[in-house]
């Protein structure tokens, strides 16, 4: 009899914590990215579960996708920040060996802003963070560049103002959780010298 109590008891107290495991695991989000509290492009991810099958994270504007980026265990953007003309999203990814910093810009008349881009100062680093960017991003018909100084302090007073934690209301995609503003804002510092920036 007391095993049955013991039995009963248990799958109530394992029923609802397997559930939010079930749903931590299996999610397929849908988050809405805002600027000055007006939403500006949707991401949805492809896989219920990146963390066993290879995915994408597909941005649309309105019913238009514009571009996606790669997702799988070891890859994935930690947050994305849209511009207000909804046609610019700097990305910052972790993309296993590296943290990238990119512009997906959607808008070819800003093309002249990749050649004015000299973020960071360290050639070979600037070189290969670019490199490496226009492997991660796909189905767009936009341009990925690296960030000039003016979009890159755009983002840094947003993320400084930010709740240290988790910004709940508006344009991060936090795929891995909490991630430290001072982390991110290490992957923007106008002096970046290295593929892991770290303190």
């Amino acid at each position: 009899m007391k095993r049955n109590w013991l039995i009963v008891i248990g799958g109530i107290i394992l029923f609802p914590i397997l559930t939010i495991f079930f749903f931590l695991i299996f999610q397929k989000p849908i988050t809405h990215f805002k600027n000055n509290g007006k939403v500006v492009a949707v991401a949805r991810r492809s896989v219920f579960a990146p963390i066993l099958n290879d995915g994408t994270i597909d941005i649309y504007s309105g019913k238009e996708r514009v571009f996606s980026l790669w997702e799988d265990f070891f890859d994935s953007p930690v947050f994305i920040y849209p511009f207000a003309d909804g046609k610019r999203f700097l990305c910052d990814y972790d993309d296993d060996t590296a943290m990238l910093d990119f512009v997906v810009d959607l808008n070819a008349s800003n093309s002249n802003r990749a050649d004015s881009a000299n973020w960071p100062s360290d050639e070979y680093l600037r070189s290969n963070l670019a490199r490496m960017a226009t492997n991660v991003v796909f189905n767009t018909t936009g341009i990925v560049r690296l960030p000039n100084h003016e979009e890159l302090q755009e983002v840094s007073d947003s993320l400084a103002s930010a709740n240290p934690k988790r910004e709940s209301g508006g344009y991060f995609f936090l795929i891995l959780g909490n991630w430290d503003k001072e982390f991110l804002l290490r992957d923007l510092a106008t002096n970046r010298q290295s593929f892991w920036p770290m303190k």
